[in-house]
């Protein structure tokens, strides 16, 4: 599957990102306030009973020096605990910075990596009991190798870590298979900062800071609004729509118009209630109602009948034997830049199709 992260070159550099830290009690003693960073975000709890001795001070500081702040868990369902006691316990703690911290699921067990059916529950049962969607945090490899499609179609944000060489510098960008983007990257163990004398995790955001208050606090009426930020609209498009545009944002929150280079697209993603909910393609980019210039509402997308009157393949590149036409099934899958786009299924699949080999059966 090809990767969803949007360029970090776009980004990088810019004021449209944040620099932060991660921290926990190894990192005692440290003075947050004199530290020349956006955002902290620090280990509360980990399995059930333990807890950081060090997070309250941390939070409490983090808030004087007027930074953003985030809380994370380390699971540990090595130890045979239920994702919902270790999101029962990480709540207790944490519930004095809830609807204020970006809450993560640690997620680097070895042994339980591949458990994804945990993570996606931890992950909503926090949201279940507090509003908020909690991100996840990974490294490269698993965020690559299992299978997060609960995870993302949950709408779990991705903090992703890749270190390259680990010089202290970002080095190059890392990609995800199932993410339309990654909300953060912590891009290196061995970070200097002034003020500071040891190693420290170094992270980037990609966002404003409206945009992590909207993480923390999504329900949040009150907190300031990015610049020019429509309000939210109800969705007119819907995956697989085909759509005209000159502009796209850099996000679903509309932060960032920028002149698009193509200007047509297929809605592959709708974030329902963000003021951009639209992702083009795979990660081009995300429109609002009022960017879209014309529409094909007609066009064929997911869970629409048809019949197949051409010839199509076994594999989406077109590199398989051939499938036939004649058949009747139901689009179940689309991949807009794909030789043969259009997956057509019954109990099982029968193939994939282009746009016009397929007619369309009214129900």
């Amino acid at each position: 599957m090809t990767s969803f992260c949007l360029p970090l070159y776009n980004m990088i550099g810019g004021d449209k990102m944040l620099k932060g830290i991660d921290i926990s009690r190894y990192q005692a003693g440290i003075k947050i306030d004199s530290l020349d960073v956006d955002f902290v975000i620090a280990k509360a709890t980990e399995g059930v009973g333990y807890q950081d001795p060090n997070y309250v001070e941390y939070m409490q500081e983090a808030i004087n020096a007027n930074k953003k702040i985030g809380l994370y868990h380390y699971a540990r369902p090595d130890l045979g605990n239920t994702p919902e006691k270790e999101a029962n316990w990480f709540l207790e703690k944490a519930k004095n910075y809830i609807k204020k911290a970006i809450l993560v699921l640690d997620w680097e067990i070895p042994g339980s990596i591949e458990n994804t059916t945990w993570a996606y529950e931890f992950l909503k049962t926090v949201y279940e009991k507090t509003g908020v969607r909690p991100i996840i945090y990974m490294s490269e490899y698993p965020a690559n190798t299992y299978d997060w499609t609960r995870v993302v179609n949950g709408n779990f944000g991705l903090w992703i870590a890749s270190y390259g060489a680990n010089t202290g510098a970002p080095g190059t960008p890392p990609t995800n298979k199932y993410w339309p983007f990654y909300i953060l990257w912590q891009y290196t163990s061995k970070g200097y900062i002034n003020g500071y004398t040891k190693n420290l995790d170094l992270d980037y955001f990609y966002g404003t800071k409206s945009a992590w208050d909207k993480y923390a606090n999504p329900n949040d009426e009150s907190s300031e609004a990015p610049e020019e930020t429509p309000t939210p609209e109800q969705e007119k498009y819907k995956v697989g729509d085909v759509v005209t545009f000159n502009y796209l944002y850099k996000n679903s929150y509309a932060e960032e118009k920028v002149t698009s280079l193509i200007h047509s697209g297929t809605i592959t993603r709708v974030i329902e209630n963000r003021p951009a909910p639209y992702l083009i393609n795979r990660g081009t980019g995300w429109l609002s109602n009022d960017l879209i210039l014309t529409s094909d509402n007609n066009n064929l997308t997911i869970g629409d009948k048809v019949k197949t009157i051409k010839q199509g393949n076994a594999a989406s590149d077109g590199t398989s034997n051939k499938a036939k036409k004649g058949l009747t099934g139901t689009i179940t899958r689309i991949i807009p830049q794909a030789k043969y786009p259009y997956l057509i299924s019954t109990t099982s699949p029968l193939g994939w199709y282009q746009k016009d080999a397929l007619e369309k059966i009214e129900s």
